[in-house]
């Protein structure tokens, strides 16, 4: 679902970044209010799961490929606050880094990925769990967080596409939906099947709850991120993801351009020219890279609650 640089019409860009801005801005607000200070261990091993997670494309449809976006799976653990955090260091590595995703597009990006997943999907999940309150519930709202939200950044990135003059809305957002679908499908599945083994090994880490050895849960899911990036990654589908997918069907493919003279643009080192390899070493800076910037962004957020004066 990652916009590219060039699909979005300069108004269309302006705007969604000042929503994505105002709503980060919200974020940073939110996380100084919250009672107990980040791990920030946590959030940076959450960043570099989502990160990597991020990286192993699944073929779905026939010429379609999806992967785990990871918005309401990251607020189920630490927050609607903290998991919008993670997802925009995470979208930020992507753009910058690898050319995943505009950076005049990395607003509408966020939208469709972090808000809609974070603090849409969390929404969803809240009033879910409400029928079944307690672990089950938190689980099982979760899973209808993901699917809803991954549905909602379809239909928020299909309405920029049209927004931006690129193509009806009334053709663009049907495609849009129908194709993610079985993402949506999928990311409610990777959602449920990674938030109920958390809770089950390591609820210590759920809600960003500082409990005796967290800080072990967190170093054991950095490990597993840097598994996926190494390992799983270099094997991702190569088939176009559904907004490729539909951008090939519709005719607007080639409006794609960068922006930005990434280091590694689509994954790909050019001082290496060693297929996966080249993929694994890609994914795991990729990863590294996002927990270290989610690291430094939740000390300094510690750091600047702890000069506050109070009383």
């Amino acid at each position: 679902m990652h916009v590219p640089d060039g699909f979005l019409s300069a108004p269309v860009a302006a705007s969604t970044w000042a929503g994505a801005l105002a709503t980060l801005a919200w974020a940073l607000r939110a996380e100084r209010r919250l009672p107990e200070r980040a791990p920030a261990g946590t959030l940076g091993a959450l960043a570099a799961f989502v990160f990597a997670g991020q990286l192993v494309n699944l073929p779905l449809l026939p010429g379609t490929s999806g992967h785990l976006v990871g918005g309401t799976l990251a607020a189920a653990i630490v927050g609607p606050a903290r998991g919008l955090i993670v997802m925009a260091v995470v979208l930020a590595v992507q753009a910058l880094l690898f050319q995943d995703g505009g950076i005049a597009a990395f607003g509408a990006n966020l939208l469709a990925m972090g808000v809609a997943g974070a603090v849409g999907g969390n929404a969803v999940a809240a009033l879910a769990a409400r029928l079944r309150p307690g672990v089950r519930g938190l689980v099982a709202g979760s899973v209808i967080g993901a699917f809803v939200a991954t549905l909602a950044g379809a239909a928020l990135v299909a309405l920029a596409l049209a927004g931006s003059g690129l193509y009806p809305a009334a053709l663009v957002l049907p495609v849009m939906l129908s194709l993610h679908v079985p993402i949506a499908l999928v990311e409610a599945a990777l959602t449920g099947a990674i938030l109920a083994t958390v809770v089950r090994w390591r609820p210590d880490i759920v809600r960003g709850l500082q409990a005796a050895g967290s800080g072990g849960a967190a170093l054991g899911l950095l490990v597993v991120a840097l598994a996926v990036a190494a390992f799983a990654a270099p094997f991702a589908s190569p088939l176009p993801d559904a907004l490729e997918a539909v951008a090939e069907r519709l005719g607007f493919a080639a409006a794609a351009r960068g922006l930005w003279p990434a280091p590694a643009p689509a994954y790909a080192l050019p001082w290496l020219a060693a297929g996966r390899a080249s993929a694994a070493i890609a994914g795991l800076i990729g990863t590294l890279v996002a927990a270290a910037l989610a690291w430094a962004l939740t000390r300094r957020l510690g750091s600047a609650r702890a000069a506050e004066p109070h009383g």
